[in-house]
């Protein structure tokens, strides 16, 4: 039901040496009911694909691996390309240190930036000594050119691993403060635990919420009413967990604070002792404070990037 995404600072990198490369998806699953109820906590996919068999260098390449033995003027074009290759490559594995959920993709790159290191002097070399009959200058072009393709290959390796790590740090981050919220405003709940429960006589014109069944997203999405979520309610150890789309009548809450009465019938009279508001899509029912009579959750405005519960105590 919830989605959103709570920035996280990105170290500053250096935009002149690193290039850009298409972000691949990251996929997240599990999380909040659409209705409103909370489920699971969410995870994160971020998948690395292979890179793209058609870079500039492999065009290069490409391009070049047919003239064997070679000339220097492309020898020396090579050797360029290859050196602004590892420049790049030096600054990937620098920038991401203790950044990247697995290490694997920098050990690989750090070990390609020692071949692509030897292949450089090597093509250097070559092409100061010029061009020899068995075609010396032919094979280091390869050289450089390959070298210069896994790389490249490997930087992008690297850059989408950074990418993964930072929206991890960022879902770790939503959660915190989802958790933080929820404990605020259960410490602002306990605060006053006997006025909330003396009971008092119900008030004229107070708000009536009808649950009308219990069950889960489809009866939601019928939009009949408020529905139980059963195993939320047994979970945090209240009578009911009503939920409900903004749309559906959930936008009746949006004038009900703390300390107002709602009528559930065949439930009582319930205060509302607290609220959560603003919970992300992951956030299960362990980040909400458990031991309330009752709750009631929907979206405000019907937005998936703020989800509302309200803390109920029984009063009558």
């Amino acid at each position: 039901m919830v989605a959103t995404a709570i920035g996280y600072p990105r170290p500053h990198r250096h935009a002149s040496h690193r290039r850009e490369h298409p972000h691949h998806p990251h996929h997240v699953r599990g999380g909040l009911v659409a209705g409103g109820a909370v489920a699971s906590a969410l995870l994160l996919a971020a998948g690395i694909h292979a890179p793209s068999t058609t870079s500039p260098v492999a065009e290069l390449r490409a391009r070049f691996v047919s003239s064997v033995p070679g000339s220097a003027a492309e020898l020396d074009g090579a050797v360029a390309s290859l050196r602004g290759e590892l420049a790049s490559a030096e600054l990937a594995l620098e920038g991401s240190e203790a950044r990247v959920l697995d290490e694997a993709v920098r050990t690989r790159l750090e070990a390609l930036i020692s071949r692509g290191t030897a292949a450089l002097r090597a093509g250097q070399l070559a092409a100061v000594l010029g061009a020899a009959p068995d075609g010396g200058v032919g094979r280091a072009l390869e050289a450089q050119l390959r070298s210069a393709e896994e790389l490249a290959h490997a930087t992008s390796a690297v850059d989408r691993a950074v990418d993964a790590w930072e929206a991890e740090q960022a879902r770790i981050a939503a959660e915190r403060e989802a958790a933080q919220r929820a404990a605020e405003a259960a410490a602002a709940a306990a605060a006053h635990p006997a006025r909330a429960r003396t009971g008092a006589p119900a008030p004229a014109g107070r708000y009536v919420e009808g649950i009308w069944t219990s069950g889960g997203q489809a009866e939601i999405d019928a939009c009949r009413g408020s529905v139980n979520i059963a195993g939320i309610a047994g979970y945090l150890g209240g009578a009911f967990y009503a939920a409900e789309h903004w749309s559906c009548g959930g936008r009746a809450w949006a004038g009900i604070g703390t300390g107002a009465q709602v009528e559930f019938p065949g439930y009582g009279v319930y205060q509302v002792a607290g609220q959560v508001g603003g919970l992300v899509l992951g956030a299960d029912a362990s980040m909400l404070p458990a031991g309330y009579d009752g709750y009631y959750q929907t979206c405000i405005d019907g937005s998936s990037s703020n989800m509302h519960v309200w803390l109920l105590t029984r009063v009558a």
